[in-house]
């Protein structure tokens, strides 16, 4: 039996892990992914100083954390679409967040299938969990570069959405490892599936912020958060694709604004302390499943091998689709280098785990670790180097 003591211990070790992986990021400029993951790893796996028990009880938390990343991530993804963005570069952004995921989910099932014979389906869904890049890694850096305000649009519409096309992709292909589907029962499932999550989403939005223009709380940021949560559990229970549900209901949040001046509605929603509060859970959940992911995984020369020909084919892809669509080069070099996987990749890893599809979960969740390690070591090395090269630049064009 585990205490409440060990318990309560265990979650300020974790806790604190997360603020010395923030401090050693901003001393060394190695992505923090990487430096908790490597904590986990020397904490279990290499030196065992956590007991056993400890590491099962927060392996036995991953689902609970799994669905709170689940619910912050679409949240966050969805406010950000705002109805006032120019369609130029959110087109272009949401494309590509588009071809981060699908192309990948479709060369990975064809790849594993006939190198490693995987069954089609779970080289598809190994495609779909590694389609994400990374936000807590590409908008902090987007933001410290002096570019136009349209690329950086198109970046973090990128870096967001494919983080939602890639949840929503993981779940519509598991759904076919639930049972025998046919073409038409699978489409009728699908549709069933997505309409609940889309009628929900729609209407707890709107009554949402019909119910905030009559509150007018102080207090109204968090609720929304735990508005959210509800609705998530809810569709959930109804069968439906809550993540979706979800999305919909932060889009009609992040657009409080627009749709208040078109109804004429009187709202008291503070942007500010909902971002606080959404970056505090995000910063507990980050950590937790970092860590997690390092405790609970295997040193092994194959799955190192095999993750480092996958983050080759990934880089591949990536190099084939930005080249292909953005004409300019410089931009589009930043755009390569922008390819960090992280949180959603994390999570979506240790969710199918816990599904229990073995052999292959415990393989995807494996070999999901070593890419997160060495797409962000890549990305970081990439982006010093487009950092120094521009330095370069403007200190040539000065002496000129």
């Amino acid at each position: 039996m585990i205490s409440t003591d060990g318990i309560l211990i265990t979650l300020a070790l974790v806790i604190l892990i997360g603020y010395v992986g923030d401090y050693l990021f901003r001393l060394t400029r190695i992505p923090e992914a990487v430096i908790l993951m490597l904590i986990g790893l020397l904490l279990v796996p290499v030196s065992h100083v956590v007991p056993t028990k400890y590491v099962a009880l927060l392996r036995d938390l991953a689902p609970l954390f799994g669905d709170i990343a689940l619910v912050m991530i679409m949240f966050d993804g969805g406010r950000r679409i705002s109805f006032r963005t120019p369609i130029s570069s959110s087109g272009l952004g949401l494309a590509l967040a588009v071809l981060d995921v699908v192309m990948p989910s479709a060369l990975l099932a064809v790849v594993m299938n006939s190198f490693l014979g995987w069954p089609l389906v779970y080289g598809a869904i190994l495609g779909a969990i590694l389609g994400e890049t990374t936000t807590t890694v590409i908008i902090p850096v987007a933001t410290r570069l002096s570019i136009s305000d349209s690329m950086y649009n198109t970046i973090v519409v990128e870096a967001t959405f494919n983080s939602v096309v890639s949840i929503l992709l993981f779940y519509l292909l598991t759904i076919l490892l639930t049972g025998q589907f046919s073409a038409l029962s699978y489409t009728r499932y699908v549709i069933s599936y997505f309409s609940i999550a889309v009628f929900l989403g729609l209407i707890t939005g709107i009554l949402w912020l019909l119910a905030l223009s009559w509150i007018r709380s102080t207090k109204a940021y968090v609720v929304t958060i735990g508005i959210a949560f509800l609705l998530y559990g809810v569709v959930d229970l109804l069968g439906g694709a809550a993540v979706v549900a979800v999305l919909i209901f932060a889009v009609i949040i992040g657009n409080h604004d627009v749709i208040s001046e078109y109804f004429g509605l009187r709202l008291n929603i503070d942007e500010e302390r909902l971002n606080i509060v959404e970056g505090e859970l995000e910063f507990l959940v980050r950590t937790f499943f970092y860590v997690l992911i390092g405790m609970i995984s295997i040193i092994s020369l194959y799955y190192a091998i095999l993750a480092m020909a996958i983050t080759g084919v990934l880089l591949a892809i990536r190099y084939i689709e930005v080249y292909s669509i953005v004409k300019d080069s410089r931009f589009s070099t930043l755009l390569f280098a922008l390819a960090p996987r992280g949180l959603t990749a994390a999570v979506l890893a240790s969710i199918f785990l816990d599904m229990g599809y073995n052999p292959y979960s415990t393989y995807v969740f494996l070999v999901t670790f070593m890419v997160i390690i060495f797409t962000n070591i890549i990305s970081s090395g990439l982006l010093s180097l487009i950092v120094k090269e521009k330095v370069k630049s403007e200190e040539q064009e000065v002496k000129d």
